[in-house]
């Protein structure tokens, strides 16, 4: 009975100690780094934006440092502002990731918050707290990472598969822009591309970016209303009906854009 009664015992710990084990798998563990820089185009992401450096043990805890971001203005084609930000300030900061993607930070001079994170892609680590968090001034609510402080661009789509319509379109205006011109301008086409950079229009619509590999802006989609794409998320890809209005900046603009489901 004693010897049962071990082997019972023996049982139970070892469960718990996988159990705790792969806890621990759950948590981003090791070193995450925000960027030092960015360019965005929509002054909300800037300002939402706050810069972290931080090391997480295997028990979820981290401890480091976070930062705010300067950003200036300059004007950009088709009267879109840029917004080029830069890491500023070096203040504690603390906090523990529990698994299945929620935790609790603590930023020195700000206070307490809980938050969520995700990995959007291998090597990338996304916090994001309350927009509310900080009561009506809905700022500093979101942080990027990845081992090195760099964000990687996507892949070519090429490099992994089929070169997916939208980009096959963009590199036919890269090779020969008069030829294409003569041929797309005015058309109404269907395309398929991967979501990149969404701006928040005046009008109550939006600009979609079509990122080419390394080239974030390949195709630029105007939508007249935001809610038809607001749902769309980064790097997702989709299906989209427009008409091609351009080339310019060395990307293809298209208008009259609706999304094809």
């Amino acid at each position: 009975m004693r010897v049962f009664s071990r082997l019972t015992m023996l049982a139970a710990l070892a469960v718990v100690a996988l159990a705790a084990c792969a806890a621990a798998a759950q948590v981003p563990t090791g070193h995450w780094q925000s960027p030092a820089s960015g360019t965005y185009t929509n002054p909300a992401l800037g300002g939402a934006e706050f810069y972290l450096n931080i090391d997480v043990a295997n028990d979820g805890s981290f401890r480091g440092v976070w930062g705010r971001y300067f950003c200036t203005a300059y004007p950009g084609a088709y009267g879109i502002s840029m917004y080029s930000c830069t890491q500023t300030g070096a203040e504690r900061v603390s906090g523990r990731f529990a698994p299945g993607g929620t935790g609790t930070i603590v930023l020195d001079k700000l206070g307490r918050s809980a938050f969520t994170w995700t990995a959007p892609r291998a090597g990338e680590l996304a916090i994001d707290l309350p927009k509310t968090w900080q009561g009506d001034e809905q700022i500093l609510y979101r942080a990027r990472m990845t081992r090195d402080g760099k964000i990687k661009p996507a892949a070519a789509p090429g490099a992994e598969g089929p070169v997916l319509s939208a980009v096959a379109l963009y590199r036919a205006f890269k090779q020969d822009e008069t030829a294409a011109l003569a041929r797309y301008r005015g058309q109404t086409l269907e395309l398929e591309g991967l979501r990149g950079a969404l701006i928040e229009l005046s009008s109550g619509g939006a600009a979609i970016h079509i990122p080419d590999g390394f080239t974030a802006r390949a195709l630029v989609l105007m939508f007249a209303d935001l809610n038809e794409v607001r749902d769309i998320p980064e790097g997702a890809k989709f299906r989209f009906k427009c008409t091609v209005e351009s080339f310019d900046y060395q990307y293809v603009h298209m208008e009259n854009c609706s999304v094809v489901r």
